[in-house]
């Protein structure tokens, strides 16, 4: 899959930035917001699973909160949220 950023430039698609950048906003929440390795893959897999040749990273962004927030982790979502745009 190719991603497409926001400056218009297209990237391979990588899972790992994906995990890293939930792992990152799963480190600033308290334990109870925190999600698990598991629900990390099953988030990834979700994304890989829509089966898209090219996908703007807002998107997937966009994916990602909406996964956090049906899972209950709103304050994780918040997080992720803020990270993104910095």
């Amino acid at each position: 899959m190719i991603v497409i950023k926001r400056d218009g430039r297209e990237v391979n698609y990588d899972r790992s930035k994906i995990q890293t950048a939930i792992r990152k906003a799963n480190a600033e929440v308290p334990p109870e917001e925190k999600v698990q390795e598991d629900v990390i893959d099953e988030i990834v897999t979700y994304v890989e699973t829509r089966n898209r040749k090219r996908m703007l990273v807002e998107d997937i962004q966009d994916i990602i909160e909406q996964k956090l927030m049906a899972g209950g982790k709103y304050e994780l979502a918040k997080t992720y949220i803020i990270y993104r745009y910095q």
